[in-house]
């Protein structure tokens, strides 16, 4: 098959058109339809080159959605074809041109996957790690083997654009407003905790990363910074599977993962098993204000040590009626425990030094979680290519339970205070979505959708504490107790326009129109509220392929952040009584318009870099605030801020320096330029953060591996956090005979801890906050391969990327 379509282009080039030889006025154009050799489905965006004798790019095309491609050129002589895209195997074949033709339709062009395991070794090894689609960057973690023995966070540390701190928080150009999607969908894993989600994600089941700096009309419009769309393997027809064992002084983890079919039947199965130990030290030292000199002082210590067991399964049955009917049932759902229990000495000083108020507390905090992801999916095709309807379906319950009990103590362990707070958290969510996508003449399509989710949560949480004078019972405190009702709808339209035109240009256009209503209300104190509101979704995208290996782009779109019920609900988190985290009834959404332009060089499997100049503007910007009290408590919630201005460079890179050395990286650099009249605070500064990823391939198999990331100093609204770094060594060694890869890890090895320092500063107060996030681990993981090798099934599911992330829920 992989020869068929330059045998058709020789022939047809040679006998049918052999009357034209004038060189000078050759006008040659061959077109054709990309497609998956066994599916028979369009590959989009494949890359089709034409070299020349000393591998010069001469013409170039890529696929659009519907897999057609064009090549255009004028030149006789003979030729090398290549056709490369995302997930498939690199296909060459030599091209002999005599004649020139009018127009030539060589039909369907079928490539194969990069299925088998020791094809694998051989394929990617001269692919590149980081590829570019028209609106994102796509990163290859597959062919990254040294990923294997991690968490999806490990992996999302090497991908373009993305920063990920010590505590697996992700930020795209510094900004952590943006959508993790896996598969395209969504997860209420992912909103309970976006970083506590990747932990639970095995590195080796990623197939591959799509950053999506400036999302379509397609993609629902939350996510101020942008969008994240996770690939994981899945099986195909045969039995395959995999186990992966890691341990370390941190971590301990079991990865299983099946696939087997039978006829029209496909099943594939994800489990995780995980056991995570958090280790961290705070220093924080707080400087109150009155009239301008300081009033008191106020020292903290805590230190906390917690291990976190918790699982994750997902399970797929897909049944194929016949090459135009799919149908798709699916299920995630994750189960955990997730501690914070902690140790806080406090002492307040008074500017001569005296102690006013000292003492040692004890919480003990837990967060168990329930939930899981119900869906159902429906494709179908139709006789003309790239005509497809698909109906989407999803429930997601989910429920936690929280709470925190405290005690204080006086240096003579006489119990001064006590506290509880339990919660209850239970969530229903409904997703409906209806997606169908119209060929239209050429090579051009257009594509519409509906969608509604409904959402409604409870929460529930009762507070008892002790007085000052019997601080051995507990009083229940109605005041701070209540049961919150929560409730948000959305509703969504939208129409995209996508127009691949003549000489390379590649046109999108589109809109999206969300209306969303959201309700709160208080079963004992506090008023209920609503908030109505419409949003208008522009976006648009243009591409120009120069010259085949270059392409320039620019790029618009408006986005969007609602404020979820953690960021609503009053119930105060005092288990630090010195430093109070509540929510905000009152607060708004914020809107954000951002454009980019991009330039990218395409050298083949050898060299590729991408360039983006970036501006975003936001307005009514969701950002955390800090008050204190004249008694020196501070209290930390979302508020709204007037303006917030951004503008940066990224630039990302992948070489392949020789067949056993190949390095990738970012390097990113931003100005952010804070500005809020009403708050009366004014911040701005520059910032910028760099990785680099070298993987050396050494003799009997063996392979080496050095990651590398720092960030410099970043401005805050209300001051700045100071540079912190991470880095890695990893060994491994693959056993082709056995399938089995056996890495061994060196993280942080010569740093006991990964420090940051945040400082705070306000009319009424300063601060500075020491962290201490202890991560020197060293991590052996053994990879076993059954059967035979995974290959990728795409199937389609929810994409729910519309709510603001927010940890613990």
């Amino acid at each position: 098959m992989k020869h068929v379509f330059f045998i058709a282009v020789l022939l047809i080039l040679q006998e049918r058109y052999a009357w034209s030889q004038q060189t000078s006025s050759l006008q040659i154009n061959i077109a054709g339809v990309i497609v998956d050799s066994l599916s028979k489905k369009p590959v989009a965006y494949a890359t089709v080159n034409l070299l020349d004798t000393t591998n010069n790019i001469v013409a170039s095309g890529y696929a659009g959605e519907s897999g057609t491609f064009a090549l255009r050129f004028n030149r006789q002589g003979n030729y090398m074809a290549e056709i490369t895209a995302v997930g498939y195997r690199a296909m060459r074949a030599p091209v002999v041109i005599k004649s020139a033709a009018a127009s030539v339709n060589v039909g369907q062009v079928a490539i194969a996957s990069s299925a088998g395991a020791l094809e694998d070794v051989t394929v990617t090894s001269g692919r590149k790690l980081v590829e570019q689609k028209p609106g994102m960057l796509i990163y290859n973690a597959e062919n990254d083997v040294s990923n294997k023995g991690g968490t999806a966070a490990d992996v999302l540390r090497k991908a373009p654009v993305l920063n990920v701190d010590a505590q697996g928080n992700v930020s795209m150009r510094g900004s952590d407003k943006l959508k993790i999607l896996i598969n395209g969908k969504y997860s209420g894993q992912m909103a309970r905790s976006p970083a506590d989600a990747l932990n639970m994600m095995s590195a080796d089941i990623v197939k591959s990363v799509e950053i999506i700096t400036t999302p379509s009309a397609k993609y629902d419009a939350e996510g101020a910074a942008g969008v994240i769309n996770i690939i994981t393997k899945k099986g195909r027809k045969e039995f395959n599977g995999t186990i992966e064992a890691v341990g370390s002084n941190y971590n301990q983890m079991i990865n299983p993962r099946l696939s087997f079919g039978a006829g029209k039947w496909n099943f594939n199965f994800t489990g995780h098993l995980h056991q995570l130990r958090k280790k961290e030290r705070f220093f924080l030292n707080r400087i109150q204000k009155a009239d301008d000199t300081t009033a008191f002082i106020l020292n903290q210590q805590t230190e906390k040590d917690n291990t976190a067991p918790h699982c994750s399964a997902d399970m797929s049955l897909v049944y194929a009626a016949d090459s135009m009917n799919e149908l798709s049932l699916g299920f995630v759902g994750w189960m955990g425990k997730w501690p914070d229990d902690n140790t806080i000495f406090t002492a307040v000083k008074l500017p001569d030094g005296t102690i006013s108020e000292e003492y040692l507390q004890s919480t003990r905090s837990s967060d168990k979680f329930l939930g899981g992801d119900f869906n159902i999916s429906y494709d179908r095709k139709f006789k003309k290519p790239g005509r497809e309807l698909n109906l989407l379906i999803q429930f997601s319950p989910s429920r936690a339970r929280t709470g925190y009990h405290l005690g204080q103590q006086s240096k003579t362990e006489t119990l001064l205070y006590q506290e509880t707070n339990k919660g209850f958290t239970n969530n229903r969510e409904w997703t409906v979505q209806l997606d169908y996508n119209q060929p239209l003449a050429g090579r051009h399509s257009f594509e519409t959708g509906l969608k509604i989710i409904t959402r409604n949560v409870t929460n529930r949480y009762d507070v008892s504490a002790s007085s000052d004078t019997v601080p051995g019972i507990l009083v229940a405190q109605p005041l701070r107790s209540d049961v919150f009702m929560y409730g948000q709808d959305v509703y969504t339209a939208y129409a995209l326009l996508k127009l691949n035109l003549s000489h390379n240009w590649y046109v999108e256009a589109g809109a999206r129109v969300e209306e969303t209503n959201i309700n709160g209300s208080f079963k004992y104190n506090g008023d209920p509220f609503e908030n109505n509101f419409t949003n208008f979704i522009p976006t648009a995208t243009i591409t120009r392929k120069i010259n085949g290996a270059q392409s320039l782009g620019l790029s618009y779109t408006k986005r969007l952040t609602r404020p979820y019920i953690w960021d609503l609900n009053p119930n105060a988190d005092a288990s630090d009584p010195k430093n109070i985290v509540t929510g905000n009834p009152g607060l708004r959404p914020e809107l954000a318009h951002q454009a980019e332009i991009t330039y990218s060089i395409n050298g083949g499997a050898a060299f590729f870099i991408n360039t983006a100049l970036f501006w975003k503007q936001t307005n009514n910007a969701m950002i955390d605030f800090t008050t204190t009290s004249a008694s020196g408590i501070s209290v930390t919630s979302k508020q709204n801020l007037a303006a917030n201005k951004q503008y940066g460079l990224n630039v990302s890179y992948s070489v392949s320096v020789s067949e056993h050395l190949s390095i990738n990286g970012n390097i990113n650099t931003s100005y952010l330029d804070y500005s809020s009249k009403a708050l009366q605070v004014f911040s701005e500064g520059w910032a910028a953060d760099a990785a680099m990823n070298i993987i050396c391939k050494l003799p009997q198999n063996y392979m080496l591996q050095l990651f590398g990331e720092y960030d410099t100093r970043k401005v805050t609204l209300q001051g700045y956090k100071t540079n912190s770094y991470y880095y890695n060594l990893a060994v491994k060694k693959a056993i082709t005979s056995r399938k089995i890869t056996i890495i061994a890890s060196l993280i942080n090895p010569f740093s006991a801890y990964i420090p940051q320092t945040s400082f705070i500063k306000a009319d009424t107060f300063e601060s500075a906050m020491e962290s201490r996030y202890y991560s020197r681990e060293f991590k052996l993981a053994l990879n076993w391969e059954l059967g035979n090798a995974f290959r990728q099934k795409e199937k389609k599911k929810v994409t729910n990327d519309d709510i603001n992330d927010k940890g613990k829920g």
